[in-house]
């Protein structure tokens, strides 16, 4: 090859299998400015074969998706989904709409993430009838594609949670008896089958919550004045009654679980039971959030990468428009000989500003 040919040689120009291999070990801030570098790196950074090599070469990160929802619309349409996002040459982190944004589904819907997906499952129809649908997000390309429906309609009063890539859904429909009351979706096969559970009495709660802690699935049932009549754990596949320290405050708060540690925003402030001493305490380290809703309504908790993401809405007044603004906040965990969690802030700062008066309705962590 001559010197005039070399010279005129552009990375385009490599094999795409050799392009495929430096963009895996490319941070994928820099994918959305390399997608305007030409139509085959554009086409590249959204195939399916960039994702599977970035698996194989273990350069997955956590990725943060937050939906948000119109507080004045509930239309099936209208939440809107963002994924947080670093500013190039920036420590800046901000919330920005993802294509294909738009959920399938109403805000009545369970959302849980397994890998790199985000299911949405349930809710109602456009007929505001319970739905057994299932839509599944993949966080790689941001495409919806349609998962295997639900054996049973079931809409906002059901409780979803995600336990070793199965999905569980507990309740939401009428008429529920012992044979059909929770159903289990295995993410690797896409079926469904039904869990048989000990006592009808479980079935007759007004609503449910559920949590994952320390490889046992919780499920507090809630009467019509959302009070815990009853907290039940499946281990092991066995029924039991579950410690007192699970009731509706614990469900209800913002939570997380990271490396068999249960965390929640309660009271202004972070917390972390302590499964030895049966008792909560305090995150160390931290000052208390008094600008927050003292029950932290409109905040989320999430495990991100092994840190906590924690975030909350603030509305301000800004040259007399009212806006809305979503702060969030990275905190990383060191463990203690003693006994005692700290956490550290590694970032805080406001990622999303609108003048429309959205709720944050989900935030949840996937690996892309």
């Amino acid at each position: 090859m001559s010197k005039e040919e070399k010279s005129q040689m552009t990375f385009s120009m490599l094999p795409d299998d050799l392009v495929l291999n430096c963009l895996a070990r490319v941070s994928k801030v820099y994918y959305p400015s390399l997608s305007f570098v030409s139509k085959k790196f554009r086409s590249l950074i959204a195939s399916t074969d960039l994702q599977e090599l970035r698996s194989f070469l273990g350069c997955t990160s956590s990725g943060l998706y937050v939906c948000l929802l119109p507080r004045t619309n509930y239309n099936t349409d209208t939440r809107i989904w963002f994924t947080l996002r670093q500013k190039i040459n920036s420590c800046t982190k901000i919330l920005v709409p993802i294509s294909s944004s738009y959920s399938p589904f109403d805000y009545r819907s369970g959302v849980v993430a397994v890998d790199s997906n985000i299911y949405v499952i349930g809710g109602r129809d456009l007929n505001k009838n319970a739905s057994s649908k299932v839509m599944v997000m993949d966080c790689r390309s941001h495409t919806w594609r349609e998962a295997p429906s639900m054996r049973v309609a079931r809409d906002n009063s059901s409780s979803t949670c995600v336990f070793n890539g199965k999905i569980y859904v507990i309740g939401g429909c009428k008429n529920l008896d012992s044979t059909n009351w929770i159903e289990v979706f295995d993410t690797k096969t896409q079926t469904w089958e039904f869990l048989q559970i000990p006592s009808e009495e479980i079935c007759r709660a007004f609503m449910y919550k559920s949590i994952v802690y320390k490889e046992t699935v919780y499920v507090s049932c809630l009467n019509e004045n959302y009070v815990t009549d009853m907290t039940y754990k499946i281990h092991k596949g066995r029924w039991r009654e579950a410690h007192l320290m699970f009731n509706h405050a614990s469900f209800d708060s913002p939570n997380c679980v990271i490396e068999n540690v249960f965390y929640r925003y309660c009271t202004e402030s972070l917390q972390w039971y302590d499964s030895y001493k049966k008792i909560w305490k305090d995150l160390k380290g931290l000052m208390r959030r008094s600008f927050m809703h003292p029950r932290g309504r409109s905040a989320k908790l999430v495990n991100y990468g092994g840190n906590i993401a924690l975030l909350w809405e603030e509305d301000m007044i800004l040259n007399n428009h009212r806006k809305k603004l979503i702060w969030c906040e990275e905190i990383v965990i060191e463990k203690e000989h003693r006994g005692e969690i700290w956490g550290l802030v590694k970032w805080s700062e406001v990622v999303f500003i609108t003048d429309e008066m959205n709720r944050l309705e989900h935030a949840l962590a996937t690996n892309v």
